[in-house]
């Protein structure tokens, strides 16, 4: 039953965390990431390397929320 509750207290930090990366990406406007300084030293294709960095870190955690979802349906 422990495991459960540390599961579950996992799965709300990553769901928090995920919330926040969604939310620094940037979209058509700009988004938070380029008043944070995603804006400076851009590539010719447009993208950066806070903007990589930050994908890459988004996609850690959505598969560690994934993981945590089927941990707690099958502990459940």
């Amino acid at each position: 039953m422990l495991l459960y509750y540390v599961i579950a207290f996992f799965q709300v930090v990553f769901c928090v965390s995920l919330v926040g990366l969604i939310l620094l990406h940037s979209g058509k406007g700009g988004g938070l990431s380029s008043s944070l300084g995603g804006g400076i030293g851009g590539t010719f294709s447009g993208t950066t390397i806070m903007e990589k960095n930050l994908t890459r870190l988004t996609l850690i955690v959505m598969a560690l929320f994934t993981l945590t979802n089927i941990a707690l349906f099958y502990i459940g």
